[in-house]
C-alpha cells in the first residue's frame, strides 16, 4: 500500500503521468487537476495548478493533443535505450555530440532530469540515435523566464532536480574548444543567481584548461570562481564508462536507486 509519505516523495512528472493514465492516457488540464487536487503534494504547493501546467509543457513524456492550445495532453511512449561504453574520436564535431550524450546519460544514471538545446536534440547524435531520445526535458522556458532565456536554452547540457514547486537546475555543462571557452563561461553565468548550480566547462585538451584558468581570474567570472569547474574529455569518458559499469552491477544485484522506487 502506498502511504501519504510515499506519495509526497513522487515527482510532479509521476503525479501528472499517473493522473493521465487514470484518464486512459490523455486528458484535459481540468481533468488532471480534478484528479490531483487531493494529492499530498498539493498540500505543500499552493500554486500546484500552475506547476501542473508547467510540467506538461516541460517534460518530453507529455505531448499536446491538436489543435493548438486545446489544453489536452497525452502520455507519449517512452523510448528505452541501453547505453553502451563510449570513447571520444579525433573529430571535434562528433565529439561534441558524444560529450552531450555522455552527460545526459550520466544525468539519468544519477537521477536527474536532463536537457540539451532544441536544435542539438535534432541534429546531434549519440550512439546512432538523436539526442532527443536521451533527454527527459524538452523545454526549459518556464524555468528561466527573463531576458537571458535565449542564451540559457543554448547551454550544452543541464541537469534538473525537483522541489515542491517543480524543476530547478542543479548542474550546467558547456562543451567547448579553445576559442569558445569564454563564450561557454558567459552562457553559464546567465543562469539566475537564485539557483544553486554547479557550472562545468568540458574541454578536450590542456589548451582549453589554460584558457579556462585565464578567464576564471578575470571579470566577471572571478567573483563566481567557486561555481566553475573544468574537466577534460578523458575525465568525462572515465566517469561515464565507470558509471555504466556500476549501474549495471547495481541493477543485476537487485538494488533500486531511491529516486527510482515506486
Amino acid at each position: 500500500m502506498i502511504t501519504k509519505a510515499d506519495k509526497q516523495k513522487l515527482s510532479w512528472k509521476d503525479v501528472v503521468r499517473d493522473a493521465l493514465l487514470e484518464l486512459g492516457g490523455q486528458g484535459h488540464l481540468s481533468e488532471i487537476n480534478k484528479i490531483v487536487k487531493d494529492h499530498p503534494k498539493t498540500m505543500t504547493n499552493p500554486t500546484w495548478q500552475d506547476t501542473i501546467r508547467r510540467v506538461v509543457r516541460q517534460y518530453k513524456i507529455f505531448e499536446p493533443v491538436p489543435p493548438e492550445r486545446s489544453g489536452i495532453y497525452r502520455v507519449a511512449e517512452e523510448i528505452t535505450i541501453t547505453p553502451e561504453s563510449q570513447g571520444f574520436t579525433k573529430e571535434p564535431e562528433i565529439n561534441h555530440g558524444i560529450a552531450q550524450g555522455m552527460l545526459v546519460t550520466l544525468g539519468k544514471v544519477y537521477g536527474y532530469e536532463t536537457y540539451v538545446p532544441p536544435t542539438d536534440q535534432t541534429i546531434r547524435t549519440f550512439q546512432g540515435k538523436p539526442l532527443r531520445d536521451f533527454v527527459t526535458v524538452s523545454d526549459c522556458a518556464d524555468i528561466f523566464r527573463g531576458p537571458n532565456l535565449s542564451k540559457i536554452r543554448e547551454i550544452d547540457a543541464l541537469w534538473f532536480n525537483e522541489d515542491d514547486y517543480g524543476l530547478f537546475p542543479a548542474y550546467a555543462f558547456e562543451v567547448e574548444e579553445t576559442t569558445r571557452v569564454k563564450s561557454g563561461l558567459d552562457r553559464l553565468l546567465k543562469i539566475p543567481r537564485r539557483f544553486p548550480v554547479q557550472f562545468f566547462i568540458i574541454g578536450p585538451t590542456a589548451k582549453e584548461k589554460k584558457m579556462f584558468d585565464q578567464h576564471i581570474n578575470q571579470t566577471p567570472f572571478r567573483n563566481f570562481r567557486d561555481k566553475f569547474l573544468f574537466r577534460l574529455y578523458k575525465e568525462l569518458e572515465e566517469l561515464y564508462n565507470s558509471a555504466l559499469i556500476h549501474n549495471g552491477q547495481r541493477e543485476q544485484f537487485g538494488i533500486t536507486e531511491r529516486w527510482m522506487q515506486p
